[in-house]
């Protein structure tokens, strides 16, 4: 009985895990969709700036911006250089967060173009102002 009862729950894990992915999967192909000539050919030939061992600076694309309250969720959009995974060579996600002092200091917009530090071995992905 043990064993029905943790099989459920790691079915469970498993079938939420695939439909985050699915609806991140979603939602990029939906903002890679909306970007025009210029702006895919901007994000593709930026320049990656490694500033430590595993960790680089790279132009990005803010491609939403919510609202949190005390501080802004920010999805940029990137094009992957470096990391050799299933997203490599092409237009991905990153999330960060900035706080309201530095959204009134730069007012970022949707479209805005970023420098951005990418650190996957930290799970890190900021934007430098």
């Amino acid at each position: 009985m043990s064993y029905l009862i943790i099989g459920v729950i790691v079915g469970v894990l498993v079938a939420v895990v695939v439909v985050i992915s699915k609806k991140d999967a979603q939602e990029n192909a939906e903002m890679v969709a909306r970007l025009s000539d210029e702006q895919k050919a901007r994000l593709m030939g930026t320049e990656v700036d490694f500033v430590e061992k595993d960790a680089w600076v790279q132009e990005a694309m803010v491609a939403k911006i919510v609202d949190k309250g005390s501080k802004f969720n920010i999805r940029m959009l990137w094009y992957n250089k470096t990391l050799e995974n299933n997203e490599y060579e092409t237009i991905t996600i990153a999330d960060t967060s900035i706080t309201k002092a530095e959204q009134d200091a730069h007012n970022l917009k949707v479209d805005d173009f970023v420098k951005m530090y990418i650190a996957p071995e930290k799970s890190e992905a900021k934007i430098r102002f």
